[in-house]
């Protein structure tokens, strides 16, 4: 950055400037000369605007300009410096005009030293004017002028001399001039040095969220950063300088004002909880000012929770929305429109649904609605975990609280899920004992670890999930009716897909697009033909089953583009294969009544044992595991009209 200066004179010494500046060499300076040739009164606010528009960094001038100068400007401004060397050689320019010298300054201090040895030393005889004004000067000169002398003094002074018809000496040099010009430099060098470490203390003051306030001995302000004047709602002009009661007025702040140094009090300022330090500025054992500072106690709150949210709980998120969710039909439709009214309030949901329905999915997209998206969503299954290691996870232990424990203790999942929601799935295994517990702290909103004994709040949604019919448990006494009625505020009711068929193609679709678009493209032109097959099967296993099946079909459908027939066999077997190993599954039989039990019981075993046959084409296997004979086997065919070649 380029240091530029600005030289104002008049007459001798402005020729002197200009001669002077090309053998003044500075590196990345650049100096401005303003000659002021008349009235220094009536030139000076067309070169101060000038100056100021250059953004000019120093102005040098002489003793009279620079008062002028400082009391309509804020640009710093030195004046020419004499030197001893300075008087002597104007003297010694002088001589050969005339002994009798007049020096005139407008403060005689600037001389440093008597001068008076030098009259006998060169038989001169000195004399000194001083002046307040350029009309003082002038009306002294006119009148030194009677004496026939010469006049050492400034340019206009010289000016003046010469109107009088005496020679005239600048009492400047180029030593003086470049002398002044490197200490321009050095001043501008330290005050650019002041003003980035000020610059730098204020960014760094700013940049706290924290109030902060530093005050003298007396109490009066002398910093106050951004924060602490938005915090405190004071007014920010004029407040440096003001005692510290007078710009806060405020009765807490009148009582801090004489305290000692403390920390963390906390105090109650016009509606805002605040946590307040104040902390002494000694300077040679002698107090000689306070620091404060102040913190919001929401905004302390607001950063305990995103280090929770951001450190303690990286990962517990809800990946699933809403409009993740396919379906076609109107049951699931009417479902999801509730889900989206429940996601509005913070009340407590259970969700019931059979093994495979998407308790989770929908759990997450309730989340994922309400206010609390931007916090944890922590899920747990309750039946995954014995009753003592699901108390640990749930409500976390203190340091020692049992053998094996962490060394520094742990946060459970209560703790983790501060102002998000925990999702509690298969909540009916939880056994009569524990229950009680959880009541609790979904009652009260508050936990205590394990082996500790402080109370904990916690902000929390609790969002569960059931597989069983929980009337039922209550009425046999292994739930209990008051965690049932805590629990069950609003419900959900999450129909197996064997109520919602309509979804299952829509499904099926998505899933093997996901999976593999290749296949999916291949299938397209009598996919709905292909997996209509599936609309037949009940999916005891509901979704989670149906995807089995179809990631079964695509992992043996390999890269070839076999006909429709083959992948219609394949996924029968498919099917079948998932029937074989599914505990849950059961086959359902359909036949029709008759007018007359005997007759309908004819048509049930008729049903029955085409079922078999289907299964078991070996008759001889058949038999044996029906516990007949080959031959009776035979006979109650024959009599039922079951043909082998009709199956």
């Amino acid at each position: 950055m380029k240091t530029k200066i600005a030289i104002m004179g008049n007459g001798d010494f402005i020729d002197l400037t200009t001669s002077s500046l090309p053998n003044i060499k500075h590196h990345d300076i650049e100096i401005t000369v303003f000659d002021n040739k008349g009235e220094m009164l009536s030139t000076l606010p067309r070169f101060l605007a000038e100056i100021e528009e250059n953004e000019t960094d120093i102005i040098i001038t002489g003793h009279f300009i620079k008062k002028l100068l400082e009391m309509r400007t804020s640009i710093p401004v030195i004046k020419l410096k004499v030197t001893p060397i300075d008087i002597l050689l104007a003297i010694q320019k002088s001589l050969p005009f005339s002994n009798r010298i007049s020096i005139a300054l407008p403060d005689l201090e600037e001389l440093q030293y008597d001068y008076s040895i030098l009259e006998e030393l060169l038989q001169v005889q000195l004399h000194y004017i001083t002046y307040n004004s350029q009309a003082e000067l002038r009306h002294k000169i006119e009148r030194f002028s009677t004496t026939k002398g010469t006049v050492i003094s400034t340019g206009i002074g010289v000016e003046f001399a010469k109107e009088n018809g005496l020679f005239g000496t600048l009492i400047y040099s180029e030593a003086s001039l470049k002398a002044s010009i490197d200490r321009a430099i050095e001043i501008i060098h330290f005050k650019r040095q002041e003003e980035r470490q000020r610059q730098q203390l204020k960014a760094i003051i700013n940049s706290v969220r924290d109030g902060i306030i530093a005050t003298d001995e007396q109490d009066k302000i002398t910093i106050l950063n951004e924060s602490a004047w938005k915090l405190l709602n004071i007014e920010k002009d004029k407040i440096i300088g003001k005692r510290l009661f007078q710009a806060v007025p405020n009765r807490t702040f009148r009582e801090i004002t004489h305290e000692e140094s403390f920390q963390n009090k906390i105090i109650d300022f016009n509606h805002v909880t605040l946590n307040t330090n104040k902390i002494a500025i000694s300077q040679k054992g002698r107090i000689v000012g306070n620091i404060l500072t102040f913190q919001d106690i929401t905004e302390i709150q607001k950063i305990e929770q995103k280090y929770r949210q951001e450190i303690e709980t990286k990962g517990l998120v809800a990946k699933n929305d809403v409009k993740d969710i396919i379906f076609n039909s109107a049951i699931m439709n009417d479902t999801l429109e509730k889900v989206k009214k429940y996601a509005k309030t913070d009340s407590t949901i259970l969700i019931i649904g059979e093994t495979g329905t998407g308790k989770e999915m929908i759990a997450q997209s309730i989340h994922n609605l309400s206010y609390r998206k931007s916090y944890p969503f922590v899920a747990v299954n309750c039946a995954a975990l014995p009753e003592t290691l699901l108390e640990s996870e749930l409500f976390g232990y203190e340091k020692g609280a049992f053998t094996g424990a962490a060394q520094n203790g742990k946060k459970g999942l209560f703790e983790l899920a501060h102002h998000g929601t925990l999702f509690l799935d298969e909540i009916n295994s939880i056994s009569p004992g524990f229950q009680a517990r959880l009541l609790r702290a979904i009652q009260e909103k508050e936990i205590v670890r394990i082996g500790g004994h402080k109370v904990i709040p916690v902000n929390i949604r609790i969002i569960a999930a059931t597989n069983e019919n929980l009337v039922n448990l209550v009425k046999e006494k292994k739930f209990r009716a008051d965690l049932y009625y805590r629990i069950n505020v609003l419900t959900v009711n999450l129909p197996p897909l064997r109520n919602r068929i309509h979804d299952i193609l829509p499904l099926t679709k998505q899933f093997i697009v996901e999976k593999r678009k290749e296949l999916y493209l291949n299938l397209e032109p009598f996919f709905d033909d292909l997996f209509s097959i599936l609309l037949t099967y009940d999916f005891p296993g509901n979704v989670r089953e149906l995807y089995n099946i179809l990631e079964r079909f695509i992992i043996l459908s390999g890269n070839n583009k076999n006909g429709f027939e083959w992948y219609v066999n394949l996924l029968k077997e498919c099917i079948e294969e998932i029937k074989i190993h599914d505990p849950d599954y059961t086959e359902k039989i359909e036949f029709q009544l008759k007018e007359n039990y005997k007759d309908s019981l004819i048509e049930a075993e008729k049903a029955l044992l085409k079922k078999y046959l289907e299964i078991k084409k070996d008759k001889s296997t058949l038999a044996e595991e029906l516990g007949i004979s080959r031959t009776t086997l035979y006979r109650k065919l024959k009599d039922l009209n079951i043909f082998l070649n009709n199956l």
